[in-house]
């Protein structure tokens, strides 16, 4: 991200505009790096107020006022950080660029961080700024509407513009998954999972089953960078992938997902056995998980369930498995968003290993029971050994 570049451009455009925003001076760069997008605090304007300027390719301004209108039906807009303006730029191969700029008001404002670089940093987070996020999660978005939904449609809620597009199937092309294969064998275990290109590639797989699913808006994006995290509360920026009649556990599943992916290396063999772990709990148990022990997991133990903590302002009752399957779907969809977003592509199977755990936990719930491998479609997935190719399980001849 060359920061330079975009506060030269935005500058000229405020003076040619004559905006009461310009000119900009960076404060302070927050920890980003996924694709061409950049978080920064800022100060603005002759009076030189202090603001968050996320660049970003998307045009949050056609979507924001639905958002905060929303929020603030349900007194929730003061985790919401307000939209100042928006800037159209160019950026690196002369793509388009958005860069908005959001108020940060309030005390202390110069110690704000954004909840990737407190995870990232393995700094504490106090638990009442944790549980303000999740509650925010639940609550800014409603009323909550209670359907029947084939699993299909749920997910294609959830990935949106994303589903089956062209970066969505290349994405499975690069780790040598095929649509046609059911199952999946980790190599070196014997797990078996479901393959969700098989699972997700047409209607009929599913013979007609419906589960119950909470829908509302959903931020679409929630993740480390979109959270700035102040001296007393959390305030969210960047709606621009908001969703519309989404599963309401979405943003909470993707948070989970992209922080443990931030946040765990899968570069040795040792990594790579414990991804799998981690992937195995966290797409176990709704209210509460185990992570195992490993490098990198003390804090994420922690924060993962305390995310999970005001999970019950949907699932009042622990004993009440009424969503235990839309909340896997869930996290099904953002393995899915993640494994498409990823470049590397160890990090690529990584997220395809999650969404597999999550989805097995989907078919194997009371309420589906479609759990039922057969090895005469399974594919040895190459995860812990990086030098070994995936290949098809070969059943030896009966005599």
């Amino acid at each position: 991200m060359d920061i330079e570049s975009v506060i030269k451009q935005i500058n000229q455009i405020g003076e040619d505009t004559k905006d009461k925003f310009a000119p900009f001076q960076v404060l302070k760069t927050f920890k980003s790096g996924r694709s061409e997008a950049g978080v920064f605090m800022v100060e603005y304007g002759s009076a030189n107020r202090v603001g968050i300027l996320k660049v970003t390719k998307s045009n949050e301004g056609k979507v924001f006022k639905n958002a905060y209108e929303l929020a603030s039906k349900n007194n929730m807009q003061k985790y919401i950080a307000k939209l100042l303006s928006s800037y159209k730029i160019q950026g690196k191969n002369k793509a388009t660029l958005y860069v908005n700029l959001y108020d940060l008001a309030g005390d202390d404002i110069y110690n704000s961080e954004t909840f990737l670089d407190k995870v990232l940093n393995e700094d504490e987070l106090k638990d009442n700024i944790v549980s303000a996020i999740t509650k925010f999660l639940f609550t800014w978005n409603k009323e909550h509407v209670k359907k029947n939904m084939s699993p299909m449609d749920i997910i294609k809620n959830e990935l949106s513009y994303r589903y089956m597009d062209s970066k969505y199937i290349q994405a499975f092309e690069s780790i040598g998954v095929d649509k046609s294969i059911k199952w999946i064998s980790l190599d070196g275990t014997d797990i078996l999972l479901p393959n969700p290109y098989y699972y997700f590639n047409n209607d009929n797989v599913w013979n007609n089953l419906k589960v119950i699913c909470l829908t509302s808006y959903a931020h679409g994006d929630f993740q480390g960078d979109n959270i700035i995290l102040t001296e007393n509360k959390p305030v969210i920026i960047d709606f621009c992938d908001l969703l519309e009649d989404c599963n309401v556990f979405h943003d909470l599943r993707y948070l989970e997902s992209i922080t443990l992916g931030d946040c765990l290396e899968i570069d040795k063999e040792s990594d790579r056995e414990l991804w799998s772990k981690v992937c195995e709990s966290s797409s176990g148990g709704i209210t509460e998980i185990e992570l195992p022990t490993g490098k990198g997991m003390s804090l994420l133990r922690r924060l993962i369930n305390k995310l999970r903590e005001n999970v019950k302002l949907i699932v009042c009752d622990s004993r009440n498995s009424l969503y235990d399957p839309s909340f896997h779907l869930a996290g099904t969809a953002c393995g899915l968003i993640n494994l498409r977003k990823y470049t590397s592509v160890n990090k690529k199977k990584a997220a395809f290993i999650y969404t597999a755990f999550n989805l097995k936990n989907f078919l194997k719930d009371e309420a589906v029971n479609m759990y039922d491998p057969k090895l005469n479609s399974c594919m040895v997935f190459n995860w812990k050994n990086q030098n070994l190719g995936n290949d098809l399980v070969v059943l030896e001849p009966t005599t």
